[in-house]
């Protein structure tokens, strides 16, 4: 169940862009949990937590710092995406581009999230990165 959960209903498993499909699944999270900020914190710290469990197992079972398989925080990362922000077909467009762009670059200071201990740091840059997204796009649309 573990790694069900941690690979994002074995999406991360396809292959080819793992961390890519992973977000995609953060869409319908966020929709459904965006009716308000707190709906929307309490989301963020249930995939965290979750994350947190399952990507550990998923870290133990596979020997692998951050296995690519691992999904669940690109989840968690793009719920944070919506800190700041309100969702709109056009903040889930410039949210989903922009995030998968900090995440695959991590840029400071989400990189220094990545050098935490195995699950904090495969949790912890992403939901850096998706922070760091929502400031960017408060930003930019204000």
């Amino acid at each position: 169940m573990h790694e069900f959960i941690a690979t994002g209903f074995y999406v991360g498993r396809i292959g080819f862009a793992p961390g890519t499909l992973g977000t995609l699944l953060g869409i319908p999270i966020v929709y459904l949990f965006s009716f308000n900020r707190w709906t929307l914190v309490i989301a963020l710290i249930g995939v965290f937590l979750i994350g947190l469990t399952t990507s550990k197992y998923v870290i133990e079972t596979k020997a692998q710092k951050d296995p690519e398989e691992v999904v669940i925080d690109e989840i968690a990362g793009y719920i944070a995406c919506f800190l700041l922000v309100e969702p709109s077909f056009k903040t889930y467009v410039l949210a989903f581009c922009l995030f998968r762009a900090v995440d695959i670059l991590k840029p400071f200071p989400v990189n220094l999230f990545e050098q935490l201990p195995r699950e904090y740091g495969v949790m912890l840059d992403d939901i850096a990165a998706g922070i760091l997204t929502s400031i960017v796009l408060f930003l930019l649309l204000k």
